[in-house]
């Protein structure tokens, strides 16, 4: 099966967005390309395909909303900018995504707690979620 054919028979679509993805060069947020983002996410769910969305890029987008000239280099600062960015995406994701009257949620995962026995209450949280119409 091709992987237009397999996309279009897929019943959950997981979508990762990064840094690169998310803000300009100057570390700004693209709001037009994430608008068309979520826009098509949007879409996709629509048609009732179960969506969920991956995004890193907390710590660019702090670096940006912070008007840093650079990523940190130190773990504390790092943090701080994820602390900052973390907040904005989530502002603008929950933002615009209401505009199609779609809620979304947010789960802050690491590997410790995947590679648990804490990985089935994950497991039922994203199912939860999306019974619920949310995407997490």
């Amino acid at each position: 099966m091709d992987s237009e054919n397999a996309f279009k028979k897929a019943k959950r679509i997981v979508v990762k967005l990064g840094t690169s993805t998310l803000t300009h060069e100057n570390g700004k947020l693209n709001l037009r390309r994430i608008a068309h983002l979520v826009r098509t996410l949007a879409d996709l769910r629509n048609e009732g395909k179960e969506i969920i969305l991956v995004s890193s890029g907390a710590i660019g987008v702090g670096v940006g909303k912070l008007n840093l000239t650079h990523r940190p280099y130190d773990i504390g600062g790092r943090q701080a900018c994820a602390a900052v960015g973390q907040c904005e995406l989530m502002y603008l994701y929950d933002d615009l995504f209401d505009n199609y009257g779609i809620t979304v949620a947010q789960i802050l995962l690491t590997k410790t707690i995947i590679e648990t026995e804490r990985q089935k209450n994950v497991e039922n949280t994203f199912d939860k979620l999306i019974s619920m119409g949310v995407i997490p």
